[in-house]
């Protein structure tokens, strides 16, 4: 029977293939007592030094195929190799019980894992993750079995898990593997990540899906709807073949028409379109849709899944690459936004009841010196092989403002009297995300050289949404007319201070929006690289005095069904329904 299962789709496209079911089931782990604990700890040692050989192997592989920033997760699975404590422990337990090692370390393990599942955050559940792969490596080797692997598939596969690994993942066939379905998962899971940056069509967060498909069955997964389909009848793949097609037609087309140099609407108006990037894998994505620039650079991805605060010199050479790459064109480095939903242990950004309004962001930098000036140091360090534009993320006000610009300019004085090399024009803006930021918007405007609105923060701190809480995800309204309020004052004030505006957050990926953006006085578009194309499209079917027209209608407007049952009477007008990401044409 057909089974049709809903998910998180975190990457677009349309894949019809067999599964391969990756069951990582843990092995059994035996106990016994043992008379020598010091036999014990002489075996848990040899097993530890296999395992990181088998780590700075991955490292090496993972830097070299897909950037260090997804190699500094093993280098994270090394630091918590050679923990301490971890070692203590396990040689008090053995010791104390004198059981086996292999019960000790994996009763250890589970005790850990339980402790940090029992905090609420979702990226910091996922971290349990590292912490039983690093276990299942050192247990692999204790009990002389091999870890089931992802490294050969037998052929051309969807991957369907319970979950993966950073060490699936960055192991993984990638030639022969087509798709990604999970049981568990984000859109901000290595997996996902990895997925987006490779565009492979991928479904997250799909409940109890290992256990309806079986090794080898025909599935269809549609990462643009975020479904899977198992068992599906022959009139099911034979439209999805249909749907595959025009969504693999169309990706081609948009890149075959995607021109060099700047977006323009159809009367001529330059719209710079650019692109969102955390992983050094994803700037040849970039490069390939033509992207006018780096709008956003989520610096804080090279502070994660690690132990240990990156130097100045690993920043910088991080930073250099992508300039170096985009060069001449801009690449906007964003200050590290880090707390809120990014817990990080090693920089004691602890566990808050609301880390959303907690200590992030400007205010973990200006709080922390130590960690800010380093990073300033190796932004404008890198400012000297590129076009580099450094921005500000949270920022609620004047004050906090130039506090965080004072910092910046205490750096520059250190550079210049050392000799150090570094644009001195080096453009500075502001993030908007924050109300009170809209607010001043005027006054802020006074004191950047560029403004990015946030839409992602914004819209769920000006309507009181958790964008993550899935009983009130329905309320995270883009086209709420409040949103769009503070959008048109954000971009006012950076019209008569003379400055551009642009928007990062998921927004200006949304073809549905991009008239109404343009015709509220937005200057540039940054997005995914995978939605670029669709977004250069639309603009080119877009004549502003129409735009401005809409924006004018839509600011009218007391609801937001109203604004989008006018934004999808404009894009039906102009016959850009685009079926590469909102849908895909099944029923042509």
């Amino acid at each position: 029977m057909e089974i049709s299962l809903h998910g998180i789709g975190v990457s677009p496209g349309i894949v019809i293939a067999p599964a391969l079911v990756f069951l990582k089931s843990r092995w059994e782990v035996p106990q016994y007592d043992i008379e020598s604990p010091e036999r014990e700890l002489c075996r848990f040692n040899r097993a530890v030094d296999a395992a990181r050989e088998d780590l700075t192997r991955l490292v090496r592989q993972t830097t070299e195929g897909l950037g260090k920033t997804h190699a500094d997760i093993f280098y994270a699975h090394l630091m918590l190799l050679d923990d301490v404590a971890i070692h203590e422990e396990v040689r008090e337990r053995l010791i104390a019980d004198r059981k086996n090692v292999e019960h000790v370390l994996d009763g250890l393990a589970k005790r850990y894992a339980k402790a940090m599942e029992a905090v609420e955050d979702p990226r910091f559940r996922e971290r349990t993750s590292d912490l039983m792969d690093v276990t299942d490596r050192v247990l692999g080797h204790l009990l002389h079995v091999e870890k089931p692997n992802l490294k050969s598939l037998p052929q051309p596969s969807i991957v369907v898990a319970h979950e993966l690994s950073p060490s699936d993942t960055a192991s993984m066939d990638m030639e022969n593997t087509l798709g990604l379905a999970m049981d568990v998962g984000s859109a901000t899971s290595h997996s996902a990540i990895l997925a987006r940056a490779l565009e492979i069509p991928a479904v997250v967060g799909v409940q109890h899906l290992s256990s309806h498909v079986a090794p080898g069955a025909t599935i269809i997964i549609d990462g643009s709807e975020g479904v899977v389909i198992v068992n599906a009848e022959d009139a099911t793949i034979e439209r999805y073949r249909g749907a595959q097609a025009r969504f693999e037609l169309r990706r081609a087309t948009l890149l075959s028409a995607t021109e060099t140099g700047p977006s323009r609407t159809e009367d001529g108006v330059e719209i710079l379109t650019q692109t969102n990037i955390e992983l050094p894998i994803e700037i040849p994505h970039s490069l390939k849709v033509n992207a006018e620039g780096i709008g956003l650079y989520r610096t804080e991805f090279l502070f994660l899944n690690r132990n240990e605060v990156p130097s100045e010199e690993e920043q910088y050479e991080a930073y250099s690459a992508v300039a170096r790459a985009l060069r001449p064109l801009p690449v906007t480095l964003r200050t590290i936004d880090i707390g809120g939903d990014k817990l990080v242990a090693h920089l004691q950004v602890l566990h808050e009841d609301n880390p959303q309004l907690g200590w992030r962001a400007v205010r973990f930098c200006l709080a922390r010196p130590d960690i800010f000036k380093p990073q300033l140091r190796a932004m404008l360090r890198a400012s000297a092989h590129g076009n580099v534009r450094i921005m500000f993320p949270m920022i609620s006000g004047v004050e906090e403002l130039r506090d965080v610009r004072r910092v910046l300019d205490e750096v520059r004085a250190d550079l210049d009297a050392a000799n150090v090399p570094y644009d001195r024009d080096v453009k500075v803006g502001s993030m908007i995300e924050v109300p009170s930021a809209v607010m001043i918007a005027d006054l802020l405007a006074k004191e950047c050289d560029f403004f990015s609105i946030g839409t992602n923060d914004l819209i769920q701190y000006s309507l009181a949404v958790d964008r993550v809480n899935e009983k009130i995800a329905h309320l995270y309204e883009p086209a709420h007319p409040g949103v769009l309020r503070m959008i048109s004052r954000v971009t006012t004030a950076a019209v008569a201070r003379g400055i551009p505006c642009g928007i990062c957050g998921e927004m200006a990926g949304d073809p549905l929006y991009t008239e109404l953006l343009l015709g509220l006085g937005v200057t540039s578009l940054s997005m995914s690289p995978i939605v670029l194309p669709v977004i250069r499209a639309e603009i080119a079917s877009i004549r502003m005095a129409e735009a401005r027209q809409v924006a004018i209608d839509a600011l009218g407007m007391s609801t937001a069904r109203e604004v989008k049952e006018l934004l999808h009477r404009r894009s039906e007008a102009r016959g850009t329904v685009d079926d590469y990401l909102a849908g895909v044409g099944l029923e042509g």
